[in-house]
């Protein structure tokens, strides 16, 4: 495997299929980049590491503008190479879309298979996560980083996707579907066992919680819920948002600011984040757990782990009308769907659900049998298994072979 970013801490999607491929009898070796004070080589979960590539804060920025507008990084060739001779390695899984081509390089040479593991829409996540007009019309243009997706992933053995959407879209720029995987995002049911630490459901005991976990970011849509709350707090005596997690700056401040003008300071709760494993106290301290994220190409065609993670602990979703959303939620009847980047929408689903005690069961029940059901880990990562079943035959990888990954 090989990841441009660095473990611990976690990727989760990362150690997930990992630990699948452990079990299945396979070997399971993952380049990194290299931190100060982390030893070069070490077994982590199983997994072997290997910190390959050391930057400097001057080779990162020039890394960052060389690479983004010819798609070649020498030191990561050279890596690659290192680490295929040096482990023996007999095929080559890179996570995300910029490294494909040079580990698609990289295995041509060795005369490996190559899968690329698309985590998310990177053409159309360049035009979200940067503000810059002039970046995102040059270093990142998403006509460019499309010309080189459909590129490389012509040539790659194999493509993994995280949703059927994300597989249509795929197909629909040229991507063979007989090799497109579909694995979600789904989470392990080995959490239904989650630390749940008793302070912090007691500080939230008797009022009306609504929650939300993961990364701060525009396009998540955190703003539309806190224009909300001047509502809800009109209208449901004691509610609550938890805000949990950020690691971004700049937006966090926004929501900071956003949160005094409106005057809910009194009803919102920023946590700043938290360890993996302290969420699902916060997530069971919740009435309703929250995925608001803007509509663009983007969201359009992925789906995040905290869905999941919410349906296993049997809690109301309420979700924006992103199509991956609206049609997991719809599928499992786990929730009400809202129109994104609308706080009054917004607002109306959840004092619909306040309203509604029976219909709050009801849905967390019916979203908590779903995800044991079929929306589980350890049941949509078949067609991962299935692929490396193939890769160890020498038989070309089929994903109609293999299975679906998720619900149609």
């Amino acid at each position: 495997m090989v990841l441009q970013a660095g473990i611990p801490p976690n990727d989760i999607r990362v150690e997930k299929e990992a630990k699948t491929l452990l079990a299945a009898g396979h070997e399971v070796h993952l380049l990194l980049e290299g931190e100060p004070g982390r030893p070069r080589e070490e077994v982590w979960e199983g997994i072997r590491l290997v910190r390959g590539v050391r930057m400097s804060r001057l080779r990162e920025i020039a890394h960052r503008y060389t690479f983004n507008f010819t798609f070649r990084d020498p030191l990561w060739s050279g890596a690659l190479e290192r680490f295929v001779e040096e482990r023996g390695i007999e095929a080559l899984h890179v996570h995300d879309l910029p490294l494909a081509a040079e580990t698609l390089r990289a295995g041509r040479r060795a005369g490996i298979p190559v899968v690329a593991d698309l985590h998310e829409n990177f053409p159309a996540g360049l035009q979200v996560w940067y503000s810059s007009r002039l970046q995102r019309m040059t270093i990142y243009n998403e006509g460019r980083w499309t010309r080189y997706e459909r590129e490389a992933l012509r040539e790659v053995d194999a493509v993994i996707a995280v949703i059927d959407e994300s597989k249509e879209r795929l197909a629909g720029i040229g991507i063979s579907r007989e090799k497109i995987f579909v694995v979600p995002n789904t989470e392990s049911r080995h959490w239904e066992q989650a630390p749940v630490d008793p302070t912090v459901l007691e500080r939230y005991r008797g009022g009306f919680t609504l929650s939300y976990v993961g990364k701060f970011s525009a396009h998540r849509g955190l703003d539309v819920i806190v224009r909300a709350m001047p509502r809800l707090k009109r209208e449901i005596p004691g509610v609550k948002l938890l805000l949990v997690g950020d690691r971004n700056r700049p937006y966090l401040e926004y929501l900071r600011r956003l949160v005094e003008t409106t005057g809910v300071g009194d009803a919102v709760e920023l946590t700043g984040w938290q360890p993996f494993g302290r969420i699902w106290s916060y997530i069971e301290a919740s009435d309703v757990c929250i995925v608001p994220h803007q509509r663009n190409p983007h969201t359009d065609t992925t789906i995040p782990h905290k869905i999941f993670q919410y349906m296993l602990l049997g809690k109301p979703v309420i979700v924006s009308d992103c199509p991956p959303l609206e049609r997991v939620i719809g599928d499992a009847g786990a929730g009400l769907v809202f129109r994104h980047d609308d706080p009054d929408d917004f607002a109306a689903r959840v004092i619909e659900l306040r309203a509604d005690p029976a219909l709050r069961g009801r849905i967390a029940a019916a979203g908590r049998e779903a995800f044991l059901d079929r929306w589980n880990w350890e049941a949509t990562s078949g067609p991962l298994v299935r692929l490396y079943e193939d890769l160890a035959a020498g038989r070309r990888p089929d994903a109609g072979r293999a299975g679906r990954g998720g619900v149609a």
